[in-house]
């Protein structure tokens, strides 16, 4: 048979070939829109700038509404709404920010039934608390009950009550709403507790009469709201016992955080510090401190608090 002929070059022909096209790196896989974008910020370092931006916003909403002070000469009044609308509006702008999808409700301030019964416990907590720690002192003999120069008034009364419930929510949306949640998706549960237990403490250092026991058991109130929110994902088991608390000690006649609210025309008087607070109050004695184990069992075994 005669010879085919060849089609191809064969494998020791000198031909020079072109060499091969080269891979092209990741970079230039990705699409054009892409290039030059900023690298998105670590989980850490945008949790961190989320606190600071809150914390600045917080601090200047607050501060502007202390300019009506001279509107309403009422420290505990301008207070309680200063924290109230600052935490309000630093939480808003800062899920506008970096969490547009999220509304307030997200923090914590979602309603169903779980949340409502939560709202209950709380207030029957606070409340429960407040009367044991300051009729303990009574008891013993410590502190007793005399009638006020202030005679009852039903429109005090209720200015009073509420006053305390929005101070009460907004500390609680301050300390235990974005921020703790924050903290807890980036550091973990103990930090988120620990972080704002201590901010809860020094945010109290510079109220009247204030000592070194007001601070720890503040710190320790700090816990226990902070468990509270873990075990309850919401925020109405804390505001429910922060604010029945708040309530309860100056419709019992003592001093509340170093304020003196003489709502129903009694007072306890006491001249031991150690065992009825003092001019701070019960939350400056030491009964106050021997309730925080008290309630911290008492929320770790309750049953089906999670409203999430």
């Amino acid at each position: 048979m005669g010879a085919t002929p060849v089609d191809a070059e064969s494998p020791n022909s000198s031909t020079p070939t072109e060499d091969p096209i080269p891979l092209a790196s990741s970079a230039t896989l990705l699409p054009p829109e892409d290039e030059g974008k900023p690298k998105p910020a670590h989980p850490r370092v945008r949790a961190v700038l989320e606190i600071l931006l809150f914390s600045v916003l917080f601090y200047l909403a607050s501060l502007a509404l202390t300019l009506l002070y001279g509107v309403i000469p009422n420290l505990l009044v301008i207070s309680a709404l200063s924290v109230f609308l600052g935490s309000l509006v630093a939480t808003a702008v800062v899920l506008r920010l970096y969490h547009p999808g999220r509304t307030l409700l997200s923090t914590g301030l979602h309603w169903n039934p779980r949340t409502q019964r939560n709202l209950f416990l709380g207030l029957a907590l606070g409340a429960g608390f407040g009367v044991i720690v300051t009729a303990m002192p009574v008891l013993i003999g410590k502190a007793s009950w005399q009638r006020s120069d202030t005679p009852f008034a039903i429109d005090a009364l209720t200015m009073f009550m509420v006053v305390i419930l929005f101070g009460a929510i907004g500390e609680e949306v301050l300390f235990r709403g974005l921020v703790f949640q924050r903290i807890e998706e980036t550091f973990g549960p103990a930090a988120s507790v620990a972080v704002t237990s201590v901010l809860f403490a020094w945010a109290h250092s510079a109220n009247l009469s204030v000592t070194w026991v007001a601070l720890v058991n503040t710190l320790l109130w700090g816990v226990v709201f902070g468990v509270a929110r873990l075990r309850c994902r919401d925020l109405w088991l804390p505001i429910g016992m922060h604010a029945a608390w708040n309530w309860t000690l100056p419709l019992l006649g003592v001093e509340l955080s170093g304020f003196t609210l003489d709502v129903v025309g009694i007072r306890l008087r006491s001249e031991d510090a150690f065992w009825a607070g003092g001019a701070y109050g019960p939350e400056a004695g030491i009964f106050c401190t021997l309730a925080m184990p008290v309630v911290l069992v008492i929320l770790w075994r309750a049953r089906q608090l999670r409203s999430v």
